[in-house]
């Protein structure tokens, strides 16, 4: 960034140089053609007035050689047949006005000269203020830490850690002919989430691992809230070949993961 200030002002410096030095020659250069133009027009001036004072003094010499000729010629009366000398009118000096040739002039060299002086007083204030912001833009921020490039981005947030999973505390099952109970104790543990609308789900499965037929009640509790546990009741019919069964916890929407909390003598029961 600091390179890039110093170009910037390096070329503004330049440019005003460049600038000043354009507008000094042409109003050199704008003098020495209104010199040379004055000195034209007087020459023209002094030119055209020379041939008028010599015929002006031709007609006078003809008159004087005519009246020496009567005088030399014994007095006696002469035709003389020749012109009459024209008489000039007495003239008054030539008045020029100084505004005869004020249409050809160009404009003033002053006029000129403040055009450019303004262009470049212009090009340097708008070099100027663009260091001045360049420089403001540098400033800004002082508590910033610029992020070097390929550096890998900061880690997002962590995200929060799931709910502990529910705790299956107790479970057990009854027959009565082909029909199925199962009943059993679920716990939601202090550090869980309040859970709404739980209902278990049993499947059973006969001794070969096929599927028979399922079952599902919600537990008794209509919200079952940290630190708390609730009963519950599946009863199943047709489950004369049942040889195992399985239990699962869902919600309106979704599975509610469980862990077995039993007791080893109840789990292998199962």
């Amino acid at each position: 960034m600091d390179i890039t200030l110093i170009l910037v002002t390096l070329v503004s410096l330049t440019l005003a140089a460049v600038m000043t030095t354009l507008a000094w020659r042409l109003a050199r250069e704008q003098r020495r053609r209104s010199d040379a133009r004055v000195s034209a027009l007087a020459e023209q001036i002094h030119s055209a007035r020379g041939p008028r004072e010599d015929s002006e003094s031709a007609p006078a010499a003809r008159h004087d050689d005519r009246r020496g000729a009567i005088a030399s010629g014994g007095g006696a009366p002469r035709a003389v047949i020749d012109d009459l000398p024209l008489q000039n009118a007495p003239t008054g000096p030539i008045i020029m006005s100084g505004d005869l040739f004020g249409a050809a002039q160009p404009a003033p060299a002053k006029s000129r000269f403040a055009a450019i002086v303004a262009v470049g007083v212009i090009v340097v204030g708008s070099a100027v203020a663009t260091v001045l912001v360049l420089t403001k833009s540098m400033e800004s921020g002082p508590g910033r830490t610029p992020q070097i490039a390929g550096a890998p981005a900061a880690a997002p947030a962590a995200a929060p850690a799931p709910a502990a999973p529910l705790e299956l505390v107790a479970l057990t099952h009854e027959r009565e002919g082909d029909r199925l109970t199962v009943r059993g104790v679920i716990r939601n543990p202090s550090s869980g989430a309040g859970v709404a609308h739980l209902t278990a789900v049993v499947f059973l499965f006969n001794r070969d691992g096929g599927f028979v037929a399922s079952g599902r009640a919600g537990v008794d509790a209509p919200e079952l809230a940290p630190g708390t546990e609730a009963p519950f009741a599946v009863t199943i019919s047709g489950a004369g070949d049942v040889g195992r069964y399985r239990v699962s916890f869902r919600t309106d929407d979704r599975v509610v993961p469980h862990v077995d909390r039993r007791d080893r003598t109840m789990a292998q029961a199962r």
